[in-house]
């Protein structure tokens, strides 16, 4: 019973590789499959250049509308680097203006000192590769970003956004340029740094999407450096605008880190769930379902309102990005099926998801 059972899902996999072989992607994919060492070459060749990717757009960001040298009005970063920021303003509040030349060390002493133990979480929590890949990144912003300041367009393109369209709209390319850095980064199993890498452990322990842990975080260290800048009259021009250039410095950041979030959760779907509801007339299609996908279903007999036939109804509940390959399975295996796809919002109990690697 038992070798009959093994042989036919041997034989349903054989049938499905066999099908993928028709295709040129499904070509490509035996041939890496009968290379195992160049299908890791491949691999990692794409996971640096996404991390390149990642970083320059991150940059981009970075230089042109969070940080811009021309525009009247800076945002928090947020993160390590928003609590770096924040730690050196509270410094030069308390020890007055005779530290202001010495502000950037102090915030690169303390980016550098937030920023070991959370790598060290990512080595030990998360894996070897995300860490290694996450400290490539973090390099990267900081090479990018150096090169990016020497451009005159990219430094002048905040202002010019601030002058023709507000800094709202700053606020709004610097969320989706920081949130599409951040969503290429954790797709393909890395990230920026810092809060990053905690939202990406929690949302990874608590089976939930990314950005809102992002969101939370950052909106806390947000508004205690809005608090102190408002408290610091000698960063602006009068005492009477402390309180309003802080409002707004918060507010447009608060903006900004919500767009991050939106374009993040948009992108980034690894921990998004969708219920599968197929109805067949094939009694053997949950079988082949368990032979090639990493989830248990559930099997309801019924009947067909109008035909009046016998049905199977199959419940599956698999992450966001199996959809296409789990509906493109059961439509190789029964084409008449009918099948439904609804988004969950959360999903309580075991449920399986590939760890990272």
């Amino acid at each position: 019973m038992y070798i009959f059972i093994g042989f036919c899902y041997n034989n349903q996999r054989i049938n499905l590789t066999m099908a993928k072989k028709r295709t040129l992607a499904g070509r490509f994919h035996s041939f890496l499959l009968d290379h195992i060492w160049l299908k890791y070459v491949v691999e990692y060749a794409v996971a640096l250049f996404m991390c390149a990717l990642s970083a320059a757009v991150f940059a981009v960001g970075l230089v042109s509308f969070l940080t811009p040298a021309s525009a009247e009005l800076s945002f928090v970063s947020g993160g390590v680097s928003g609590i770096s920021q924040t730690i050196s303003l509270a410094a030069q509040l308390m020890l007055g203006d005779a530290i202001e030349p010495y502000r950037d060390i102090i915030y690169s002493i303390f980016y550098i000192a937030i920023n070991i133990p959370i790598i060290i979480l990512a080595f030990r929590k998360i894996g070897v590769r995300f860490a290694v890949l996450t400290m490539i990144n973090v390099a990267l912003v900081s090479l990018f970003a150096s090169t990016f300041r020497l451009i005159p367009f990219l430094n002048d393109l905040g202002a010019f956004v601030d002058h023709h369209g507000g800094m709202l709209s700053r606020a709004l390319f610097a969320g989706i340029c920081t949130g599409l850095s951040s969503a290429i980064a954790f797709k393909y199993e890395l990230s920026a740094g810092g809060a990053d890498v905690i939202a990406y452990y929690v949302s990874l322990k608590k089976s939930t999407p990314t950005g809102k842990y992002t969101m939370m975080i950052n909106t806390a260290i947000i508004l205690v450096y809005g608090l102190l800048m408002a408290i610091s009259p000698s960063l602006i021009s009068s005492e009477n605008d402390a309180w309003i250039m802080a409002a707004s410095g918060v507010l447009f950041s608060i903006v900004y880190l919500f767009t991050s979030m939106l374009v993040i959760d948009f992108i980034n779907v690894r921990n998004k769930k969708v219920q599968i509801q197929i109805v067949t007339k094939k009694d053997n299609l949950h079988t082949m379902l368990l032979a090639n996908v990493p989830h248990g279903a559930t099997i309801i007999k019924g009947t067909g309102a109008f035909s009046g036939e016998a049905r199977f109804i199959i419940n599956m509940v698999v992450s966001s990005y199996e959809t296409k390959k789990v509906v493109n399975l059961i439509r190789q295996i029964d084409p008449e099926s009918f099948i439904n796809v609804s988004n969950l919002q959360q999903v309580y109990g075991r449920f399986y998801i590939r760890p990272v690697k």
